[in-house]
């Protein structure tokens, strides 16, 4: 292993501190005066690996088994680069080699529950994530993906009583609290829990663009559609817009092209990071969407709410929000998901939240909220925003202006 731990300990902690421009110079310069130090090619491979550079993250963490055949957490991290890669057989086979060395290694289960849950082995991917919990019960990483395959194989009651143990053993933790109630039915609180939203977005920031594509995800485009058919202004103005819950500002490409000044606003600094790539807002804000609308001070031609308010049970502060910060002949376009689809029964209070963690809507509710708030509808269209467990997801997109 390495022969100056010391400096490589230093840049393996500048590293998971997230200076890693400092920790990738660092590395190289080590290696230039060992390149056969196995540890500082595994870092740096699992750094490249980490900034999306998986080719060399490969090559470097494969240089690193090669010298070391026992090196555990290489094999391990190996695994989740080729797992980015979508090169599944290559990530089980080393995670797999990882369990083989060190059978109660704790994250090379997790990462192998990952590859098999990947090539649809439920069964065994469950069993890999359960030996993680049970050497490593605190693996937030390995739970989540545990309840959500329970939930999709609709184990419901083992879903509930595998996040009734998880709120037991941790009662602070947001996505525990939230996917109990969740699971249990019913109106639920009034909205998702800052914590829930930003832990559950920070985690699938990564993989968030590619798990909606799968989900054959629509709204952003719905929104799109419905709003070039509502709008009454000539073709040669610009907007001022505003995306809440702008997440990786999938509304951006397809409304830039009509804005003067784009402005987004999102719970999760991981996702803000993507958006901000593409290079499509002036302005990216980091906070809670109904104390943004509170605190802002501005006036929009549009406001855009995209998939966003299904974290939301009670609408009324949202849309008070709203109406304050819309211009005089602004208009406010959103989806929710519609408690009215088939089978489906509108609750007493108007939403509901449903075991997938989110909430659904009925429609009067929806209007009855914007007509308090001072918003009067203008088109109101049911579409499919996406899948969920491979059947339609049944929503309502609204476009609203101030009343007259």
């Amino acid at each position: 292993m390495s022969a100056q731990p010391d400096r490589l300990s230093e840049l393996v902690a500048k590293h998971r501190a997230g200076d890693y421009a400092a920790a990738e110079k660092g590395y190289r310069e080590h290696l230039r005066e060992l390149p056969e130090d196995a540890t500082a090619l595994h870092f740096l491979g699992l750094l490249r690996t980490q900034q999306g550079q998986c080719d060399e993250g490969i090559e470097l963490m494969d240089a690193a088994v090669r010298l070391d055949p026992s090196y555990v957490d290489a094999w391990s991290n190996l695994g989740i680069a080729f797992f980015k890669q979508r090169d599944l057989d290559r990530a089980e086979k080393c995670c797999r080699k990882a369990l083989e060395l060190a059978p109660d290694f704790a994250n090379a289960w997790g990462n192998l529950g990952m590859a098999l849950r990947a090539k649809n082995f439920y069964e065994e991917a469950l069993q890999a994530w359960s030996r993680a919990l049970e050497l490593q019960p605190g693996m937030r990483n390995v739970a989540i993906p545990y309840g959500q395959l329970l939930y999709k194989m609709n184990r419901v009651a083992q879903a509930r009583e595998f996040y009734g143990k998880w709120c037991d053993a941790n009662p602070s933790d947001p996505i525990a609290c939230h996917m109990l109630a969740a699971m249990s039915g019913g109106v639920g609180p009034e909205r998702a829990s800052n914590g829930y939203v930003r832990s559950t977005f920070d985690d699938f920031a990564d993989s968030f663009d590619e798990r909606l594509e799968q989900l054959e995800y629509r709204a952003p485009k719905l929104l799109h559609r419905v709003a070039t058919e509502s709008a009454q202004e000539t073709s040669g103005v610009s907007l001022d817009v505003l995306d809440l819950g702008c997440g990786t500002g999938l509304c951006g490409p397809l409304f830039r092209p009509v804005a003067r000044r784009m402005v987004g606003v999102d719970l999760s600094s991981r996702m803000l990071a993507k958006a901000a790539v593409r290079d499509c807002y002036e302005q990216l804000n980091f906070g809670e969407l109904t104390a943004y609308l509170m605190a802002c001070r501005e006036r929009f031609d549009l406001v855009l709410a995209a998939d966003v308010l299904c974290y939301f049970g009670a609408l009324s502060a949202v849309f008070k929000g709203v109406r304050d910060v819309l211009a005089a002949r602004g208009r406010f376009i959103f989806s929710v998901e519609s408690a009215n689809g088939v089978g489906g029964s509108a609750p007493e209070s108007g939403y509901m939240i449903m075991p997938h963690g989110r909430y659904e809507h009925a429609q009067p509710y929806v209007q009855d909220t914007l007509a308090n708030a001072g918003l009067h509808v203008v088109t109101v269209i049911q579409e499919t925003l996406r899948l969920e467990r491979g059947s339609p997801v049944q929503g309502l997109v609204v476009v609203a202006t101030v009343k007259p």
